[in-house]
Parts: C-alpha cells; structure tokens; sequence
C-alpha cells in the first residue's frame, strides 16, 4: 500500500470550509438563542408566576431585616 496522500480537489477543500463555517454560524445562533431564553426574566416570571412572587417576597423581607437595625 503506498504512503503517499493525494491532495484533495481545491473545490472540495473550498466546500468543506464553507460546510465547517454554516456549522459554526448555526451553533452561535442557537447559542445566542439559549442565552437569550435564559437570560429572559419576564418569560421566567410568565412561566413561573408563584415563584417569583414568593422570590420578591424573601427578596423584601430581606432588605427590610438588614435596613431596620
């Protein structure tokens, strides 16, 4: 068997870095997309309304023990 490797056409090695580069456009975008949905509050409290009443609550029964001292 020989050892020796052929160069690859210049068009597939062209289409391989564009494939390679659409890849890499998706995953930021789903990225971006991820940290948008997590970073969202208003969604968090439209999901979990109770929750983040009950947060607020603790939140300002917090700040009222450590301002009244």
């Amino acid at each position: 068997m020989p050892t020796e490797t052929t160069p690859k056409d210049p068009a597939a090695i062209r289409a391989g870095i564009e494939r390679a580069r659409q890849e890499i456009e998706q995953s930021v975008a789903d990225l971006r997309q991820g940290v948008a949905e997590t970073l969202d509050w208003r969604g968090m409290v439209r999901r979990h309304p109770a929750a983040a009443l009950g947060g607020a609550i603790a939140v300002g029964f917090l700040l009222a023990r450590w301002t009244t001292r």
